[in-house]
């Protein structure tokens, strides 16, 4: 821990002295080693996390973890970097687990910058006294560059304040954002619906089926998918919103698939010639793909039926929702492809050591944060490139979120890994054999 503790965090001192302590909730102290023991664990150089031993066998294990093993990014600086930077992040509240976990990360990445000079850095806490003052703080104590709030209301609250100060929100807002070094990086899951209609789109299977929950999660994912696969030529064939409390959607996939029609044949052919027959329903053949939107649980309801409803051969598709760090898969989510962070899936020696490392530190119950763990990592790196000046058209990073690009708007976007259920283990997709339970479709 001495290594740690030589490495902490500086804040403001000067300016973080006079803030009150009823204004703001500062979570790091000059030498605060047990912060960054709890962030970091061990402290692990790059070079020594590529050569760590490789996870054990099994889906991967992930949760915050130390020192990260991303490949660094190198982009030209076109500008000097923030020597003072604030973190506004929910450290009370509701929100304080997710809170810290984006904490954590950013320490990591901190601790992992052998770049240059650190800047200072002081962390402060959106929900109390609220964004706004923490915000305003963060600029009267001489803040460079702001990352957060992370909240989705915070952000909207802190827009209205943002001036010429680079600030990069950790959630998007729904208005249009205010002009200038305003820049938006969330964990959005129409980035990974997108994503889903990119895969199918590239393998030729433009008709999709889709299954979402009729919530206003669904709803969006939905909507992203539907917009992203028909820019692609695809089109949604057919659409069910089910209800995620339900436990049997057997009638609503049959109606889906077309099987009462093919059952209403059959029985309009017995009637015709008088005699029975031996009949299996076909579903229907006019569609390629399946997206379904769903939690591990709803995967595990839905999954299943589909498989017996003769749809178990077509490509089945999902979001990170469908897992959940640290858990393993089972048969009924067999054959499902996701997407989801590289950190979460990645096949990389890197991932893997790093995934090794976490499993080998962190208790169970940490390891579903892994993914804000990522984006705090991925924040620390994005504001460093951002403020340099590459702006719109930033060289890609690859990031434990994903590859983040930007867009005109500044808003920033995940390219991540894929994989897929198999045999309870979690897989590259082209190394997963084709599923092969189903039947045939009905030509039609």
């Amino acid at each position: 821990m001495q290594e740690a503790a030589a490495l902490s965090l500086p804040l403001f001192r000067q300016q973080a002295a006079s803030w009150p302590a009823a204004l703001l909730r500062l979570v790091l102290l000059i030498g605060g080693a047990a912060i960054v023991a709890v962030a970091c664990g061990p402290l692990q150089l790059p070079e020594q996390a590529a050569s760590a031993p490789p996870p054990a066998a099994g889906p991967p294990q992930a949760s915050r973890a130390p020192v990260a093993v991303a490949a660094p990014v190198l982009l030209p600086p076109a500008a000097a970097p923030p020597r003072k930077i604030a973190l506004l992040l929910p450290l009370s509240g509701a929100q304080q687990v997710a809170g810290e976990a984006v904490r954590d990360g950013f320490i990591a990445a901190y601790l992992a910058d052998a770049g240059g000079p650190r800047p200072d850095v002081a962390i402060l806490d959106e929900e109390r006294p609220g964004p706004a003052a923490a915000y305003q703080a963060a600029l009267d104590g001489g803040a460079q560059a702001v990352i957060g709030p992370l909240l989705k209301e915070s952000v909207a609250e802190v827009a209205r304040l943002a001036g010429s100060v680079p600030l990069l929100t950790l959630n998007y807002l729904d208005a249009a954002a205010p002009p200038g070094a305003f820049y938006q990086f969330a964990l959005a899951p129409e980035d990974e619906a997108q994503a889903v209609a990119g895969r199918a789109a590239a393998r030729g299977q433009l008709r999709a089926l889709v299954l979402a929950p009729a919530t206003e999660w669904g709803r969006r994912l939905l909507g992203a998918f539907t917009t992203a696969i028909e820019a692609r030529g695809g089109t949604v064939v057919a659409q069910y919103l089910y209800d995620p409390a339900a436990r049997d959607y057997t009638a609503p996939i049959q109606r889906l698939l077309l099987l009462d029609e093919s059952r209403a044949r059959q029985r309009q052919l017995v009637a015709n010639l008088g005699v029975p027959l031996e009949f299996e329903p076909r579903r229907r053949g006019d569609v390629d793909c399946i997206f379904l939107v769903a939690s591990t649980a709803s995967g595990r309801l839905i999954r299943p039926q589909l498989r017996f409803l003769y749809a178990g051969d077509l490509p089945t598709y999902a979001t990170s929702a469908i897992y959940q760090p640290g858990t393993a898969g089972d048969i009924d989510i067999e054959g499902i492809m996701f997407t989801d962070a590289p950190a979460v899936i990645g096949t990389d020696p890197r991932a893997g050591a790093l995934r090794a490392s976490l499993a080998a530190r962190w208790p169970p119950p940490a390891l579903s944060q892994l993914r804000l763990y990522a984006m705090g990592y991925d924040a620390y790196a994005l504001l460093q490139a951002l403020v340099s000046g590459n702006g719109p058209g930033l060289t890609p990073l690859a990031g434990l979120s994903g590859i983040l690009t930007v867009d005109e708007s500044h808003r920033i976007h995940r390219d991540m890994a894929w994989a897929m259920f198999r045999d309870g283990q979690i897989v590259p997709p082209g190394d997963a054999l084709p599923t092969t339970s189903g039947d045939p479709a009905d030509p039609q």
